[in-house]
This record gives structure tokens, sequence and C-alpha cells, in this order.
């Protein structure tokens, strides 16, 4: 039995003895409890492998921690498995397996799913509109798509505005073309690379090009007043004639569609938000 199996078969004896589980025999496809622990606590390795593997680098959690949420998904299994439902178990472990892994990872996700859906429900109709009319939409365009009164879809920017804007874990071009990460060029200021210059240079311009092409004029200018000429979002509003709270509408929905013009080259994953970036007065 491996080290892993062993583990988890010493944790379901521990469980058993304070009463948690049932610990009468019960057999599954033929195979006492200790034997199907043993059997699919590889299973547990190679899921919690593969999630790990298409998690962010700087995604704070390690290996050990999903091989665990795994193991607690696996004996799950075992306690709820009902052969009745004619379902088999390899498939229902798997199940459990990769649910109970997932469940934790939503735990360290401060927005919750809710917020996220309509999200991406905000970025799909964006890009399909930004497709069909050939240029950056309107407001009231995307919102007229979303059946939403003006009014509702402004609210719906401020209760998504909290998400992040662009996944510095994604490709910087095709998966396969070997360039790397957007990380790979600004996660570490201090690092002496010859080419850090130019590769600094470069993913400016591909954040320059989505923002001069992606955007309405007015959004444009919000992006330009707030990061390049420092200013708060009061001295927007007075620039523009409208209030401070307005001014934070048009910035989340400036970072919203930055978001969605830039999905199609970056990997969907954890995201950095890129509106905390904005440099420091010196």
């Amino acid at each position: 039995m491996s080290n892993l199996a062993t583990r988890i078969a010493q944790f379901d004896r521990a469980r058993a003895l304070a009463g948690a589980v049932d610990d009468s025999p019960k057999m599954i496809d033929g195979l006492t409890r200790k034997e199907v622990i043993a059997k699919y606590a590889r299973k547990v390795t190679y899921i919690a492998r593969r999630i790990h593997h298409r998690l962010p680098s700087h995604a704070p959690i390690e290996l050990d921690d999903l091989v665990n949420s795994g193991a607690l998904g696996l004996l799950d299994a075992l306690d709820k498995f009902d052969s009745s439902k004619n379902t088999s178990f390899g498939t229902y472990v798997e199940f459990r397996i990769r649910g109970a892994i997932l469940d934790q990872l939503r735990g360290l996700d401060p927005v919750s799913r809710t917020v996220r859906e309509k999200a991406n429900q905000l970025q799909r109709t964006t890009r399909e509109l930004e497709l069909k009319l050939g240029r950056p939409p309107e407001s009231e365009e995307i919102a007229s798509a979303m059946g939403l009164p003006v009014t509702d879809y402004y609210d719906l920017l401020h209760e998504v505005r909290s998400i992040n804007l662009v996944s510095l874990d994604g490709p910087r071009g095709n998966e396969d073309d070997g360039r790397g990460t957007l990380a790979d060029v600004i996660e570490d200021a201090r690092a002496e690379l010859p080419d850090e210059a130019y590769d600094k240079q470069e993913a400016v311009k591909v954040l320059a090009e989505a923002v001069q092409n992606g955007l309405p004029e007015r959004l444009r200018n919000v992006l330009i007043m707030y990061y390049y000429r420092e200013m708060n979002l009061k001295e927007i509003g007075a620039v523009l004639g409208v209030t401070e709270s307005r001014v934070s509408q048009l910035h989340t929905e400036a970072c919203l569609r930055l978001r969605a013009k830039l999905a199609g080259s970056l990997r969907p994953g954890e995201d950095v938000d890129l509106t905390r970036r904005r440099p420091k007065k010196k």
C-alpha cells in the first residue's frame, strides 16, 4: 500500500473510532473499504496534480493541500456511494475527489461564484457585440443586449468591480509559442535580465493597444487621467462633469472591457487585479 493510501486508511480508522463514520463492513465492487482506499489513492494524487498544474504560480496553496482535500473526497465517496443508483464507483469517486478539491479552491476565492458568473456574462456580451458591430460597443448597447435598463447595467458594474482585470499567468501569445506569460516580464522588478527592457516595452505595448483599440473615447480618457495623469476620481469627475460615483462606474466598465478584449489571448485562471497597480505619486 502506498504512503498516501496508508495515511488515508489511518485517518479513516480514526474517524471510525470517533464514531464519525459507520465502521461496518461494506463491499464495493467486491473490495473491502481498505482495498478501495488502496486502489483509488493514486487517483487522488493524479487529480490533485492535474488541478494544481492549471493553477497560477502565485496561487496560495500547495499540492499537498489539494491531495488532502482529495483524500477527504475519497472517504466521502466511500461513505455515500449507493450501488442501487446504477452508477459505477469509479465515476462517482472521481467526481467526489474533484469536487472536494474545487470546493477548497472556491473557499480561497474572495469573489463569490454568482458575481463571477455575472462578470463572465458581461464579458461575453461585450465581446460578441464588438465582433458584431466591428467597434467597441457603447454602454447603452451592452445594457440593451443584456436586457437591462441602463441604471441596472451600472448597478451590475458596481457589483462586479472587485473582479480582477487580467491574468498575468496566461500565455502572452499562443500557448505553444514559448513566449511565457505576462508575469515573466513584470513579476520580479529586481531581476537583472538582458532582455528585461524589451520585454517590459512589449507588455506595455500589448496593454496600450488594447486601451487604444478596445475602448470608446470616454472610457479611454478615464484610464488616461487615472493611471497616467494620476488624477483621483473627484478630479476626473470635475473634468467630465459627472459625480465621483459615476467615474468609479466608468473605471470599472473600462477595466472589464479590457479584460474581455484580452480574454482571447489569455488563458482562464486566477487573476491579478491590475487596477491596484496604479503608480504612487512621488
